[in-house]
């Protein structure tokens, strides 16, 4: 029967629904709200009848109806929207800006269940390009025990899958940003940088400054090391640096 239940709904229910008996003798599937917090009366969950009381299939058995319901009052009308629609839960923040701006930048948001394989695999290549880490820091046993931790049939991807999403994921920002310079109807400012690293070795960087809808947006275009750096000196008071 669980098979049969392929309704975006149920992603907002524990996987571990139970069979229970009422007091008039009818079998229902128990199913238990993902939220930590749920907003149901009693009960944590939602019941759903299976069996008549003569034994034969209730004709609702398999009607999400009173599970929508408890989804929408627990996690809102537009998360189960977006989950019946087949996307993610979006940020409350769609502009580019949170898109693109830095981590530390970015809004925070909290999410009241638990997140899909797909969901978990988004954020785990976000992660990682974010803070800098390897990749194969997904083998990590610490890291696996985290994440499984009270959800043993959750699959993390490898970390050759991980390089992949990367690498896709890049290749995709790429043609976003470089459409959005390409179109954007006002200036563009190009400014370039360069400094010494505490381990001596030099880089120039160029980036790129705009305004979009009226928010400040900036992009790094390139970055490179400087092989050699050589000071002419032009007159005692003034020298040029010739990389």
């Amino acid at each position: 029967m669980k098979k049969k239940w392929n309704s975006p709904i149920h992603s907002f229910f524990s996987d571990d629904v139970t069979i229970c008996e009422g007091e008039d003798g009818c079998r229902y599937h128990f199913f238990k709200c993902a939220s930590s917090r749920c907003k149901g009366r009693g009960i944590k969950g939602v019941k759903r009848a299976f069996e008549n009381t003569d034994g034969s299939r209730a004709s609702d058995a398999g009607s999400p109806s009173n599970l929508r319901k408890h989804a929408i009052l627990c996690f809102g009308q537009q998360a189960v929207d977006s989950a019946i629609a087949g996307q993610g839960p979006k940020n409350p923040d769609g502009s580019i800006f949170a898109a693109f701006a830095r981590a530390g930048q970015k809004p925070v948001t909290v999410t009241h269940r638990a997140h899909t394989d797909a969901e978990a695999r988004a954020h785990i290549v976000e992660w990682v390009t974010e803070s800098t880490r390897p990749p194969n820091i997904v083998n990590d046993r610490g890291f696996r025990t985290l994440m499984t931790a009270g959800r043993p049939n959750l699959h993390l991807p490898s970390a050759r899958t991980i390089s992949r999403d990367i690498k896709a994921s890049f290749t995709k920002c790429k043609a976003t940003i470089d459409n959005l310079l390409q179109n954007h109807p006002g200036q563009l400012s190009f400014a370039t940088d360069a400094w010494t690293s505490p381990i001596h070795r030099a880089f120039v960087a160029w980036t790129v400054h705009l305004h979009h809808e009226g928010t400040p947006l900036c992009f790094l275009l390139d970055i490179i090391e400087v092989p050699e750096v050589s000071c002419i000196l032009l007159r005692p008071s003034s020298f040029i640096i010739v990389v």
